[in-house]
């Protein structure tokens, strides 16, 4: 008799579901394993035949036999273990087979189930699936919107699944985040005021950053030591609305790759690498394979601070997912493709010592157009927002912070301006725009005689503009202050 289970494993940073077929027939007593198990996947031979015992459960004595479908997907790690006994269990004829039930949980030698690596990716890609009931370990609360996409089970031990399969009775749920705290909140508008307030006379710097985040623009704070920069780019994450539940899932999924404490959040992730930083680091790389920080930031913000300290080689890698909101990433002759639709913000000083520009400067020329050298032109290109801060003279900045509706304000302009932009047509960049201010466009972009992508760019950034100030149609002022905004730094 042939016994099937379904489950799913990590295939480097992608979930691939696996179906687990079992055969018991007669003639000297053999347990094995095909289809590509790894060193861990082997091993679960002798964890189940000890579950088995230790639950007082009947080992099969025949051969068994373990088919891993596909079989030319290599299976790693532990988490097969569960549906393996329950295929062998099935084949023996002490469980019926139930359709749309998935099994997830790596079995200790007393039959206890141990959660698996990164369940909730693995789950997720099991809901996608059509399945309905998901048995897995007692762990960390799981997520309430994943909660809400399939019935998952907590046993803690072999005997409870049996048993829960065998007579069905009330089974126990896993606690999901229904009563998540105010950061995972679908509700959250606990973020504090002074964390944008408390910068005063920083008007225009503000409307930068909201422009930045309404409409997804690349930003870049140019400045003296001390100016302000970082913490101003600290802010932009402030601006951004909540995640949708999907997006909140998925990048919960990434991030419990790389960090199996990672707590799930409705807040968009705000990643800040530090300046040795490699492009396989930035990307994605290892063995096996794990998410990059383009796809950990990605519905979040990319903060590069003091990003000319940055290798050419990391910042050129920035150029594609800038552009495409998507990483391919190669490994092992595999070929996966990562969502990286990240906002980024950078930090800068003008010249190696920082004074450049504002006071006494100790950098020789050469000095200056090697530190500039470091950001290559076509990343320099990509960027929308390029701002030269100035210090804010004395005793006009309250560091204390002051309850004043701005932020809020911002916050609410910014989600009002993304569901005007978010129907927009990308394809036709100048949609919605009043004739004079195409005309106005053209004349611009004749005179100043910029690339196809500048005016694009610059289409897009009077489109923000305008959603800003809550209007569909593009006006000429807008394609004036886009301009504005875009040459003022370029010197």
């Amino acid at each position: 008799m042939l016994g099937r289970a379904v489950s799913a494993v990590h295939n480097g940073i992608q979930s691939e579901l696996v179906y687990v077929e079992a055969d018991v027939s007669s003639g000297f007593p053999r347990f094995s394993i095909v289809g590509l198990p790894d060193s861990a996947v082997n091993e679960a031979r002798l964890r189940i035949r000890s579950a088995f015992h230790n639950c007082s459960l009947p080992f099969p004595k025949g051969r068994i036999t373990v088919n891993l479908q596909p079989a030319s997907l290599r299976k790693q790690g532990s988490g097969l273990d569960l549906a393996i006994a329950i295929a062998i269990l099935r084949a023996e004829g002490m469980l019926v087979e139930r359709k749309q039930t998935a099994f997830l949980a790596e079995l200790g030698l007393d039959g206890s189930l141990v959660p698996a690596e990164a369940t909730v990716g693995l789950a997720l890609r099991l809901a996608e699936a059509g399945i309905q009931e998901l048995y897995v370990a007692p762990g960390p609360p799981i997520p309430g919107p994943l909660a809400s996409l399939m019935n998952i089970v907590a046993s803690s031990t072999l005997t409870q699944v049996v048993a829960q399969l065998t007579n069905h009775p009330p089974v126990c749920a896993v606690p999901s985040r229904t009563s998540m705290d105010d950061k995972t909140s679908p509700q959250d508008s606990t973020i504090p005021f002074d964390m944008l307030d408390s910068l005063a006379n920083r008007a225009f710097e503000k409307r930068l950053l909201a422009i930045s985040a309404a409409g997804r623009h690349p930003l870049l704070f140019i400045g003296p030591p001390g100016v302000g920069k970082t913490t101003l780019s600290h802010r932009l994450i402030d601006l951004l609305p909540n995640l949708s539940e999907a997006d909140a899932l998925r990048s919960y999924a990434y991030h419990e790759l790389v960090n199996p404490n990672a707590q799930f959040s409705l807040r968009p992730p705000l990643r800040e690498p530090h300046h040795t930083l490699t492009p396989a680091g930035l990307t994605g790389s290892g063995s096996p394979p794990r998410p990059g920080e383009v796809t950990l930031a990605d519905n979040g913000v990319l903060l590069l601070d003091e990003c000319f300290e940055f290798s050419k080689a990391t910042l050129n890698a920035l150029r594609e997912p800038l552009t495409s909101g998507v990483i391919h990433v190669s490994r092992n002759g595999r070929t996966a493709s990562l969502p990286a639709r990240f906002l980024l913000v950078g930090t800068a000083n003008p010249c190696p010592c920082g004074w450049r520009g504002y006071g006494e400067c100790r950098c020789l020329e050469h000095d200056v157009r090697r530190y500039w050298s470091r950001c290559p032109g076509p990343l320099l290109d990509r960027i929308d927002l390029i701002h030269y801060m100035n210090r804010v003279p004395d005793g006009t900045n309250n560091p204390l912070g002051s309850r004043d509706p701005v932020a809020f304000e911002l916050r609410q302009a910014v989600s009002q301006a993304r569901a005007i932009l978010e129907p927009v047509d990308e394809l036709d960049p100048i949609k919605q725009f009043q004739p004079r201010a195409v005309s106005m466009l053209t004349h611009l972009c004749d005179k100043l005689c910029v690339t196809e992508r500048v005016v694009v760019q610059t289409a897009k950034l009077a489109r923000t503009i305008a959603a800003l100030d809550r209007r569909d149609e593009i006006r000429v002022e807008d394609v004036e202050e886009a301009f504005a905004l875009r040459s003022s730094a370029r010197r």
